[in-house]
């Protein structure tokens, strides 16, 4: 879009244009010098023509992906404490997970997942879709607190009669492997020093009487 400016500029200059007229001089009277004052104009005109143009600027709209919701807020926490769901979602549905799975193997289900998903022959729209829940359910799966403050979510929606504290769902796998047997304690170190005390103990006794006899 071009768009022109035409700007006139007039300067007005006055000068004065001496003309002289001069008288004879006659006998009996002073000489006399007149002064015609013509005032003179002079006009200075300046025209620019200046010309913009303007270009039009396109701004990319770039897609800037979304971050997943997050589960820790005032109203979930609320809604926790009075024994409803904070959410529908079903996170270790999705991802095909136990409870109590090991949070540092979480990002091992969410690829098993990701390659299923992609090897279902989907659609662009409904893969994107299913991947963006994955993703949301990978990002509460593995943060410590999200998990806890879901996993405690599901402990009082499933026994709303009992209060269960927010730490008091363990989201760290119950070991069930049995302790290794611990090694026989080995005494007979104790008993050689018990023995030689009680042998210097004797000694001792034994000594002290026979001095006394």
């Amino acid at each position: 879009m071009a768009v022109s400016s035409t700007t006139t500029t007039t300067i007005c200059i006055s000068g004065n244009n001496i003309v002289p007229v001069y008288q004879s001089p006659k006998l009996g009277f002073l000489s006399t010098n007149c002064f015609h004052v013509k005032p003179r104009r002079l006009c200075i005109r300046s025209s620019s023509d200046v010309s913009a143009e303007t270009t039009d600027t396109e701004v990319e709209s770039i897609e800037v992906p979304k971050e997943p919701p997050s589960l820790i807020s005032a109203l979930n926490v609320e809604r926790a404490l009075r024994g409803l769901p904070i959410t529908d979602a079903d996170h270790y549905g999705r991802l095909g997970i136990p409870r109590g799975y090991p949070s540092n193997k979480v990002a091992v289900a969410y690829n098993n997942k990701v390659r299923e998903l992609e090897s279902q022959g989907l659609e662009e729209e409904e893969l994107k879709k299913q991947l963006e829940l994955l993703r949301e359910s990978y990002t509460i799966m593995s943060s410590v607190e999200e998990r806890r403050l879901y996993d405690w979510s599901l402990a009082r929606t499933e026994n709303t009669g009992r209060y269960n504290w927010p730490y008091e769902a363990d989201i760290t796998p119950l070991t069930t492997e049995e302790s290794p047997p611990e090694d026989p304690e080995d005494v007979g170190p104790t008993r050689v020093v018990g023995f030689v005390f009680l042998g210097w103990i004797v000694i001792s006794v034994v000594l002290s009487i026979s001095l006394n006899l």
